[in-house]
């Protein structure tokens, strides 16, 4: 070995350069040593011979192309790639885990030749984790001889000493380091001997580092033994059913992701008929320091069970303690005492074994490396588990059909609608079934309408809201009750105990006006028609429509926030701080099963809608008015009567419809009930067919007409229009004469004066 040489190729300043030399001059020296070792050797060991040479050749030509690309070379100028070699021996023979026995290192930087056992830190974080496995670590560290040299990867840090190893773990844990560890034998270059002599200072230190290698060799082994466990879970994808508490659920699995660094994580839904009851996620920590499977829900942990508890000879039952740590109250203990109560009847309601805090899951087999029950059982059963522990915890909230409310329904509950029967509403969100509903109503909403608007509200599984912007009498408001109607599967007239429309008052100022306050005086929760909509939801678990209707009429961002945040964030809304009142919870969670829909209008007493509402709702614009199907879907009275009437009306509509000023259908079938009121009268007191199409224009239509100059041709129009059927004395003309002149004169117009 020429370490001259090697030492000038480590030492290039140019990287490029450099990597390259080190590529086809020292590389090739590290795996002949290599070579020349396992052959020696190989017979006295003959595991050597099994083990696969890694080196980080690949990584060294990746450096040196990109050190001559112009777009990288500045950055990799100053690296320290190339400046050291390697070649390692792997024990691939793993599951899923590779296990480094030996590494041979020329190290520029340091002047040294290496032969060292190098480790990640975990297999050490996992020794100081039980007193057990400190006294499994500290012998197997005890057992080194004095020649074996330990160090760290922290830079400039002196090499440790057997019996500093444990306190510097201990130390490493609790300042969240986590550098890796070396055991050897290091060589200045300047001491290097022959290559014959080297090989057999590799031996011996081969030898030396047997007690550590051995106790890496059984933490690698325990380490793929669990990773084997996740792999079983991580195979099973398919959907699956549950009952929880008696009802039943879709549970669909999302694709498994990487959160970071030896960390996964699968989130699944719960599912009722395509309505979302909860999201829970299974997290795999394949160190932490050992693997861990664990379920939480909005980042609260409901199941936490240590894999290695499973690993034994025979068999071995998988049992998970589940304890509850409320803090922050005087009652915690007792609180905690009740929840650990209701947990475990919860889960011995659902068939589980229960032994105090404990219960029980699957059996392990460790010599088949299999659970003794199907996999799909085992999975299911740990995520009734989690849905169920989640639920006593208040994380989640599942139906419960046998449990009512111990407080009773608020009064104004009792008095806006009857006690739902479970058996009669039950919903279903598939499309084609809406739309099949809806074609059997009066009403005169597209399909593509109807589309838009299911897709809005559904396909953000934890959150819904929408926004229905248009002009007055279109059928915001009633395209919401026909929907929510149609998703219950109810006629478009019926009454729906899950809708629920809540004028807006321009008073609202801030979010009491949603969620109620705690009133110190009357020492009581005054609730709001939003919050009883809301604890019905938790409570019953089913669709639940809110319609804000004019929800402009005050600011939107004011009254709104804390239930933006709280969708946004899935963070609970804080309501109050009083222990006595027992018919509002401390906290609100909004659940997923809440469906906000808000109508707006667009005129001189709304308020403009802010971006931080926008960004959070889709805004659907209904402004199309589809007269022909209106009229087609008209009571056949109104046809036989209105034949003349209704061709004028929509001549008016038509003109008005170039200007975006039409008028919608509430404001049409007004128009159409006074008309026929009108023909029902006696012949000597009733209008005339034009007069009376003449006054319900004059005071349905032309009060919403302002503007610029962008209407003077509307309004020279609708003059030569009006007079031509309804003649000099035409009140509708009046108005119109007296608007275009205040627009030739002012600018502006408008029908007020």
């Amino acid at each position: 070995m020429n370490i001259q040489l090697i030492e000038e190729a480590l030492t290039i300043p140019e990287t490029a350069l450099r990597c390259q030399r080190v590529l086809d001059e020292v590389q090739p020296v590290l795996r002949r040593l290599m070579d020349d070792f396992k052959n020696k050797y190989g017979g006295q060991a003959p595991e050597l011979l099994d083990y696969q040479v890694h080196t980080y050749e690949s990584t060294l030509r990746t450096t040196m192309h990109d050190a001559r690309n112009p777009k990288h070379a500045e950055k990799k100028r100053t690296t320290d790639m190339g400046k050291k070699a390697f070649v390692e021996l792997i024990d691939n023979k793993y599951f899923q885990s590779e296990f480094g026995v030996l590494t041979l290192e020329l190290n520029g930087l340091e002047r040294k030749f290496k032969t060292i056992l190098a480790s990640n830190f975990y297999p050490f974080w996992e020794g100081v984790r039980t007193k057990g496995n400190a006294k499994e670590l500290t012998d197997a560290i005890g057992l080194l001889s004095d020649h074996v040299q330990i160090f760290n990867s922290d830079k400039d840090s002196l090499p440790l000493t057997k019996e500093e190893v444990l306190s510097y773990v201990k130390q490493s844990v609790k300042d969240n380091k986590k550098p890796w560890l070396y055991f050897g034998a290091v060589i200045d270059f300047d001491q290097l001997p022959s290559t014959g002599e080297l090989v057999n200072h590799i031996w011996n230190t081969w030898l030396e580092l047997h007690p550590i290698r051995e106790y890496l060799e059984r933490e690698t082994s325990s380490h793929a033994r669990s990773l084997q466990l996740l792999e079983l879970f991580n195979q099973h994808q398919k959907d699956i059913s549950i009952t929880l508490y008696g009802k039943n659920y879709d549970v669909k699995f999302d694709e498994q992701q990487d959160v970071k660094s030896n960390k996964c994580r699968q989130v699944y839904s719960v599912l009722d008929k395509g309505q979302l009851i909860a999201k829970l996620a299974l997290y795999s920590f394949l160190r932490e320091p050992n693997e861990v499977i664990g379920i939480k829900v909005d980042g609260s942990g409901q199941i936490y069970s240590n894999l290695r508890a499973l690993h034994g000879l025979d068999q071995v039952e998988w049992r998970i303690t589940k304890s509850y740590y409320s803090r922050g109250r005087d009652d915690s203990s007792e609180v905690n005492k009740v929840l650990q109560a209701q947990a475990m009847a919860a889960l011995e309601e659902h068939g589980f074994q229960v032994d105090g805090s404990t219960f029980y899951v699957a059996t392990w087999d460790n010599g088949k490396l299999s659970f003794v029950e199907p996999i799909e059982e085992v999975k299911k059963r740990l995520f009734i588990a989690g849905a169920l522990l989640a639920d006593c915890s208040g994380k989640v909230n599942f139906p419960k059909q046998e449990v009512g409310n111990e407080n009773g329904p608020p009064d104004d509950l009792e008095e806006d609608n009857d006690t739902p029967n479970d058996e009669g509403f039950q919903h279903d969100f598939n499309l084609s079934t809406i739309l099949s509903n809806l074609d059997e109503s009066p009403f005169t909403y597209s399909a593509a309408i109807i589309r838009d608007f299911h897709l809005n509200l559904t396909s953000l599984e934890d959150k819904h809201f929408v926004i229905l912007n248009g002009i007055s009498g279109t059928g915001k408001t009633r395209l919401c009750l026909l929907y929510a109607n149609a998703v219950y599967g109810k006629a478009h007239d019926a009454l729906n105990p899950y809708l629920r429309v809540i004028p807006v008052r321009p008073d609202w100022t801030d979010s009491t006006s949603l969620f109620g306050y705690y009133s110190a005086l009357e020492k009581r929760y005054v609730r709001t028609p939003f919050l009883n909509a809301v604890l019905q939801a938790i409570q019953e678990g089913k669709p639940m429509f809110v319609v804000l209707d004019e929800m402009n009429l005050a600011r939107v961002e004011y009254y709104l926030s804390d239930y933006l945040s709280a969708i946004e964030s899935r963070q609970p809304i804080r309501l109050h701080t009083e222990s006595q009142v027992t018919d509002v919870p401390q906290e609100l969670q909004i659940p997923h099963n809440l469906y906000v829909i808000g109508t707006i209008n667009v005129d001189e007493t709304t308020h403009s809608i802010s971006d931080k509402v926008l960004d959070r709702a889709f805004v659907m614009t209904l402004s199309d008015v589809d007269l022909e199907k209106f009229w087609n879907a008209a009571d056949s009275k109104y046809k036989v009567a209105l034949q003349e009437e209704w061709k004028m009306l929509q001549e008016l509509h038509e003109k008005l419809s170039r200007y975006e000023l039409h008028f919608g259908y509430r404001t049409m079938n007004e128009m159409l009930r006074k008309l026929y009121a009108n023909a029902e009268l006696d012949l000597d007191i009733r209008m005339e067919k034009n007069e009376a199409v003449d006054r319900v224009i004059a005071e349905k239509v032309l009060p919403k007409i302002r503007g610029d100059e962008q209407i003077e041709a509307l309004l020279t129009d609708l003059i030569d229009w009006t007079a031509t059927l309804f003649g000099d004395g035409s009140e509708s003309l009046y108005h119109l004469l007296r608007m275009k002149g205040e627009l030739d004169r002012y600018g502006a117009t408008q029908f007020w004066r």
